[in-house]
């Protein structure tokens, strides 16, 4: 959801670094220095092209590599054409698909930052992953990608075999960041979801998490100055931020929620939300698993060129996921 980005990147020498960090985090952090430095006030314009940048030449040696068939196609909305993309791995499992939605604060972000970690995804479970092109604030602001994401979600459930997949097979949505917490609104809003990624999201729009106060230095990135902007560029004036359908965890029905996954960076601000949003639906019964990976970043998902050891953990956490549903 948080783009890793300062307004004046400091090198990794420039300060002391938590010593939790790993070597992929400091891999990371070499990486955001030989960047383009953003300065100014922060802009869409100007962020998402870094964001592009950043994800370019983080999995650099990685792309191209999907050995199945990638493919675009447009879901027709009421309101809107949205962009698709089919990952169709060899050898496919016609028993499961997923439907992914990209982290970017709902303000950058696309199906091109993600492509690398979604064709590993597709390879790993051998199952059609579909990544969706919601559109983005500030020219799209609540709850426009949020019935962006809903409406392609239900044109795929009642159009399973179109998609390469047995009609009975079961659907499931994940993204991470501010996908992660678009998968979760779109499992309390859309019918006949049968189990739900989500990774390290943003569940708790009242913020008062402890990690929210633990982590707010630079070295991790996701400020809270950063969490404000993509804030104010993905919801509109006047929102009621506790509205149901974005705040999840005052859902009068978690019960009926599918079975979950979670993947938790432990050094993220957003980390306690995981923590909670699980302790809920163990109190409604229903299955779900937290995986928490130690000494990383929010934003390691998306960045396996960076992060190789912890998101070859997380792919193996959603494939044996997957082949319990």
């Amino acid at each position: 959801m948080f783009v890793h980005c300062l307004h004046h990147y400091r090198s990794v020498n420039d300060f002391s670094m938590d010593p939790r960090f790993t070597d992929e985090v400091k891999a990371f952090h070499q990486l955001v220095a030989t960047l383009q430095q953003l300065s100014g006030s922060l802009a869409p314009e100007w962020m998402r092209p870094w964001l592009e940048d950043l994800h370019a030449k983080g999995n650099e040696k990685l792309i191209g590599t999907f050995e199945g068939k990638l493919e675009e196609k447009h879901v027709k909305t009421n309101s809107a054409d949205i962009p698709i993309n089919i990952y169709t791995p060899v050898n496919t499992n016609k028993d499961q698909l997923v439907v992914y939605f990209h982290g970017g604060g709902w303000t950058i972000g696309s199906r091109r930052t993600h492509q690398t970690i979604v064709n590993f995804l597709a390879d790993a479970t051998k199952t059609v992953w579909i990544s969706v092109e919601y559109r983005l604030g500030p020219e799209y602001k609540y709850p426009i990608w949020l019935n962006d994401a809903c409406d392609v979600t239900r044109h795929i459930i009642e159009n399973k075999e179109s998609y390469g997949v047995d009609q009975t097979a079961k659907i499931g949505v994940a993204g991470d960041s501010a996908g992660g917490m678009i998968s979760a609104c779109v499992s309390q809003e859309v019918k006949n979801i049968d189990f739900q990624i989500l990774i390290y999201g943003l569940y708790d729009f009242t913020r008062s998490a402890p990690s929210y106060k633990e982590f707010v230095d630079p070295q991790y990135f996701s400020t809270p100055e950063l969490l404000e902007w993509c804030i104010k560029n993905g919801f509109g004036d006047g929102v009621d931020m506790n509205d149901s359908p974005m705040s999840v965890f005052r859902n009068k029905s978690p019960e009926q929620l599918p079975s979950t996954l979670f993947i938790v960076a432990e050094l993220d601000p957003l980390r306690d939300d995981s923590y909670t949003y699980k302790e809920i639906l163990d109190k409604a019964g229903v299955k779900n698993k937290l995986v928490l990976f130690k000494g990383v970043l929010h934003g390691f998902f998306a960045l396996p060129g960076i992060y190789p050891k912890a998101c070859a953990q997380a792919v193996d956490a959603i494939q044996e996921f997957m082949a319990s549903i």
